[in-house]
């Protein structure tokens, strides 16, 4: 199981997830097997400012299934009543799962990439219909301000994404809302409501 590790910069101290105490490290460690990655490059001060702004950002974007196990920890992990979606089991209380550290890495990562990536909007879209020339696309069902809509980027919305709350509305990711007729969504000819998998 994942932790809550600390960074300090300068006098302060900041909590982050890790999977040791020394997060730095444990981020090398796993991003050293990720392909493209300019992880290696970066400075210690600016893998620390990375992991430090995806600890911040995943807690910020995600609406966790769950509840904090103390309302007043620093982050939004450990939490008691949590479940992993994509498996069906729950979350042992207290605990953190790997996959929480292994996302702000990843995170972490795409920031030191692109520091932009973290004031992005969702990843939604309200597009019905697109056409160029003889081409064009139909969205079934559009996914701003639904579960759907998340602004983490793919590959950390991949590992994060199983243990979001299911009834998120906004700010979580991966799946539909519990309530997909108050979304908004366009029925075809075939009276379908729901995109194709």
């Amino acid at each position: 199981m994942a932790i809550v590790s600390t960074i300090t910069i300068g006098s302060d101290t900041f909590s982050v997830y890790a999977l040791t105490a020394d997060p730095v490290a444990d981020a090398d460690a796993y991003l050293a097997a990720t392909i493209g990655s300019t992880w290696s490059t970066a400075t210690a001060l600016e893998k620390q400012q990375a992991i430090i702004s995806a600890a911040r950002m995943l807690d910020r974007a995600v609406i966790w299934s769950g509840a904090r196990t103390v309302a007043s920890q620093d982050l939004e992990w450990p939490r008691d009543g949590a479940a992993n979606e994509c498996t069906g089991t729950s979350v042992t209380n207290g605990t953190i799962p790997d996959e929480i550290a292994e996302a702000e890495f990843e995170l972490a990562n795409i920031l030191f990439a692109d520091s932009s990536v973290a004031s992005s909007s969702g990843t939604g879209s309200n597009i019905k219909k697109v056409k160029a020339g003889s081409a064009d696309v139909t969205f079934f069902s559009p996914t701003i301000e639904t579960a759907s809509d998340t602004r983490l980027p793919v590959v950390v919305n991949d590992i994060a994404g199983c243990f979001i709350a299911t009834t998120s509305t906004f700010g979580g990711s991966f799946g539909t809302t519990t309530d997909d007729a108050d979304v908004g969504y366009c029925k075809d000819d075939f009276d379908r409501s729901e995109g194709f998998p």
